[in-house]
């Protein structure tokens, strides 16, 4: 600590250095000759000229003294601005910020979960009440003696540095978005973990890496484990609206902190397409379809000699008997998909019976050699009109089956 003798708009006296995060010094304070002891920031401003050095100062002053009432934070009573540097006045806290005690290496996991859960106290309320903090880090959560957390900091980065801390900005934060409760919840996700972990693994040589780390890659979890894993994780959710919120995880971290470490609840799987029991019907119209397509292999072999490659130089009859072929293989293929999953196959199989007509009445129309509709069965019944008549009654059947089927238990 560094004693020194230095006296703030002729009120306040600076008696010795707190410590610093390279971006702000704390200071031990008193109020006047006489007046209790207090905890003073100073912030340097940015070089502006007189007008705005006046618009930063008053927006400093509206912004630091957002009152949030909440036992883990830290009001601003004061803040005076001269000669370019702010001055917040707050109460005096006997504690040490979270960067310091991390930087001896990384903290236990209980330790962690009380801390977390007292920030993220103050958080909740102060979201509430409709305010969001917008520089949740490790240098602004101040921890006592005594175990109590205190966060500072509010509104003091929206006024200074709209842009914050690049390795515990959110991901929507560093695309251009407004700081909003979630990107709290993701800063705060940051420091918990770099103080389980023992470091910040955004971190990077420079800005532009840091701010790459931060959208495009996954902190591993070296150190952090069950629980206390499961929370970080639902914070550090990249999506905004999936970070578990304070209500579902301040009890767990309650629980961690207090030793009974209870797994974060997993929601009850849900039935997957494929895996549920096709109905009576299902399954006939897909024995159906199965066996209509062998018989329109069959027909496509005996009757139009599917087989025969002579016909390869007159389109019409190739095309016409590669459809009846493959309006087999889709009966076929249809029938057994009707019993896995029932929109595919009901399109499947409309499709098949769609191919049987055109492909049938194709090859009768174009082979002028054949002076019948297929192999009659009897006066009047051939196999290509039984064929016909059956894919289009199964073809109508089969949307008749039920979409939705009950789950295998």
């Amino acid at each position: 600590m560094t004693a020194v003798s230095r006296t703030i708009a002729e009120r306040y006296t600076l008696l010795e250095k707190l410590g610093g995060d390279g971006t702000a010094v704390l200071w031990r304070g008193e109020d006047g000759p006489d007046g209790p002891q207090v905890v003073i920031k100073e912030l340097p401003l940015p070089a502006l000229d007189e007008p705005g050095r006046a618009a930063l100062a008053e927006r400093l002053q509206r912004e630091a003294r957002v009152a949030v009432d909440h036992p883990s934070v830290v009001p601003v009573h004061d803040v005076v601005v001269t000669d370019g540097t702010a001055f917040l006045v707050m109460d005096l806290v006997e504690a040490r910020t979270l960067e310091e005690l991390a930087s001896a290496g990384p903290l236990q996991p209980r330790f962690v979960a009380e801390i977390g859960g007292q920030v993220l106290g103050a958080l909740a309320a102060a979201h509430t009440a409709g305010v969001v903090h917008g520089d949740v880090r490790p240098a602004n959560i101040l921890v006592g003696p005594d175990g109590a957390v205190k966060l500072t900091g509010f509104g003091i980065a929206k006024a200074l540095d709209p842009a914050g801390t690049p390795a515990f900005l959110a991901p929507e934060t560093i695309a251009g978005h407004e700081g909003t409760p979630h990107s709290d919840l993701w800063s705060l996700g940051v420091t918990l973990l770099s103080a389980s972990e023992g470091g910040n693994f955004f971190q990077r040589g420079n800005v532009a890496a840091t701010l790459y780390a931060v959208v495009n890659e996954q902190p591993p979890f070296t150190r952090t484990f069950g629980p206390l894993a499961d929370v970080l994780r639902g914070l550090l959710a990249k999506a905004p609206q999936a970070r578990m919120l304070p209500d579902h995880a301040l009890p767990l971290l309650a629980q961690i902190a207090s030793g009974v470490e209870t797994p974060v609840p997993i929601p009850p799987a849900q039935p997957r397409p494929g895996l549920s029991t096709p109905s009576v019907f299902a399954v006939l119209a897909g024995v159906a379809g199965m066996l209509l397509g062998f018989s329109v292999l069959t027909d496509a072999m005996l009757i139009h000699r599917a087989y025969y490659v002579f016909d390869l130089l007159w389109p019409p009859m190739l095309l016409a008997r590669v459809g009846i072929v493959l309006a087999g293989v889709l009966w076929v293929a249809g029938g057994g998909l009707l019993l896995a999953r029932v929109r595919h196959g009901q399109v499947m199989l409309s499709t098949a019976g769609g191919l049987t007509l055109v492909a049938v009445l194709m090859l009768n129309a174009v082979d002028d050699e054949r002076e019948y509709f297929g192999l009659a069965l009897q006066p009047g019944l051939t196999l290509d009109v039984l064929a016909l008549v059956f894919a289009i009654l199964l073809t109508i059947t089969v949307w008749f089956v039920p979409a939705e089927r009950p789950a295998v238990s």
